[in-house]
């Protein structure tokens, strides 16, 4: 059976930020499916953390009646680590320019312990979204894309930064795609990350690949697909 790929959303999105990869899978005949984070909500007194997150990823795997190839951009990556543990149908975990954070950890550690300068608090206190989206996010991106994925933006539950990843997976092969022009999360430590993978590669995009060099990942994401493929 042919693996289904899931694909994880970072913070303050939703699925349709994978519209065009989602196309591209389709028109190579790779089944896909991308889901929506409860930690991301255009409400912030209603916007989740990490663990209503992972629980939706882990829904969306064993949903899926075959083999998962999982697939994760910037935040995304901390719930599909912990989902990825805990699921027997991933055989692959690819991070796109995403979290490879170790058990134990959490957002905020990583982060020194504070949002972002330009990030910005909502009235409540309960979550938080990037004020400089256009430059740190969408680097790179078409203008008219990056427009629309910016007025998409919503809220990000504090929780998800807060909250410590409770397992990562030992025995899954991992994919690494580096972002080598990303001014969000650093080339330095995406490099350190993918060093730790069975595969990695590089791509000269800013933080959002997926949107900016579409072809490029859909192309990792085939080569994972057929893997996983030849393994089954």
């Amino acid at each position: 059976m042919n693996p289904t790929v899931v694909l994880v959303h970072g913070a303050m999105h939703t699925p349709w930020i994978f519209t065009p990869l989602s196309e591209q899978l389709t028109a190579r005949g790779i089944a896909s499916q991308a889901v929506q984070l409860p930690s991301s909500n255009p409400d912030s007194a209603a916007a989740q953390g990490l663990a209503e997150d992972v629980a939706v990823v882990r829904a969306a795997i064993d949903a899926v009646s075959g083999p998962v190839v999982l697939a994760a951009h910037s935040y995304g990556g901390v719930p599909a680590t912990w989902a990825a543990a805990e699921a027997d149908q991933v055989t692959e975990l690819v991070y796109i320019a995403a979290f490879a954070l170790e058990a134990g950890t959490s957002m905020m550690e990583w982060m020194g312990g504070d949002f972002p300068p330009t990030w910005i608090r909502s009235a409540d206190g309960l979550a938080v979204k990037a004020g400089d989206a256009e430059e740190s996010i969408f680097s790179g991106v078409e203008p008219t894309l990056t427009a629309e994925a910016v007025k998409r933006l919503n809220w990000q539950g504090t929780r998800a930064f807060t909250e410590k990843l409770g397992a990562a997976p030992t025995d899954i092969a991992l994919t690494y795609i580096v972002a080598t022009e990303d001014p969000a999360l650093p080339p330095a430590v995406q490099e350190q990350w993918a060093a730790r993978a069975a595969h990695s590669a590089r791509i000269p995009s800013g933080h959002s690949p997926h949107l900016s060099h579409t072809d490029e990942v859909t192309a990792i994401l085939a080569e994972a697909v057929a893997r996983a493929g030849t393994a089954g």
